[in-house]
């Protein structure tokens, strides 16, 4: 028996998408890609004492569509929070996300696969947050560009439903296919506004408990 007939791989997506707004999520500084760095940030988005951060409401409704897109329970309150870590492109300190109670749960898309068989995904959550500023290396040392932070998007996260890499390429081309219909994001990866990190992890075939996971980014 080869390894692949006596272990299984079992995968989950977390997917960001960028909304397609005309300006940040909590503050009124624009969504320009490609502008000149750092022209397009303002005492909110770098976190200056005494801000207030203010929701995009356009956001808010890119965001309900894409959970009518995947067939998914809105909630009519929802939580925000703040993901604290360190890094020289979140000049605040910490992101504004959303953990414990999302907008959005329980959502499922359709795949087809190459059989001509279908398998349906289970989605756990879509939540909100916004996006970090962009570190430039060049040679030995590095600029940062804060015109990215408090960027929208939308974080979609799957069930570990996937078995192979047919399923989950098939899945990611899916969900941006509905995304982008429903003019949520542009999908338009080589910017960065479709990105995925994936958590794999390995199990005996017909075994119900998961292996140890990684995540590859």
């Amino acid at each position: 028996m080869s390894l692949r007939d006596k272990y299984e791989a079992v995968i989950g997506l977390e997917v960001h998408a960028q909304l397609l707004t005309e300006s940040k999520m909590f503050c009124g500084c624009k969504n320009a890609y490609g502008a000149p760095p750092n022209s397009q940030i303002c005492p909110v988005c770098t976190g200056q004492p005494g801000t207030l951060p203010v929701i995009n409401q356009f956001a808010v409704e890119l965001g309900v569509r894409a959970a009518l897109a995947i067939k998914a329970e809105i909630h009519q309150e929802s939580i925000f929070a703040r993901k604290n870590y360190f890094y020289p492109d979140l000049p605040k300190g910490y992101q504004i996300s959303q953990y414990e109670r999302p907008f959005c749960t329980q959502g499922k898309i359709t795949i087809g696969l190459s059989d001509g068989s279908e398998k349906e995904i289970g989605i756990t959550r879509i939540h909100f947050e916004e996006d970090a500023g962009k570190n430039i290396h060049k040679g030995d040392h590095t600029q940062v560009d804060l015109n990215r932070a408090g960027v929208p998007l939308i974080e979609i996260v799957s069930e570990p439903d996937m078995r192979t890499a047919e399923e989950a390429g098939q899945y990611l081309r899916t969900l941006r296919t509905l995304l982008r219909y429903a003019n949520v994001t542009d999908g338009d990866m080589e910017k960065g506004n479709f990105r995925c990190d994936a958590n794999i992890s390995i199990r005996p075939r017909g075994q119900k408990e998961f292996g140890t996971k990684v995540e590859l980014k």
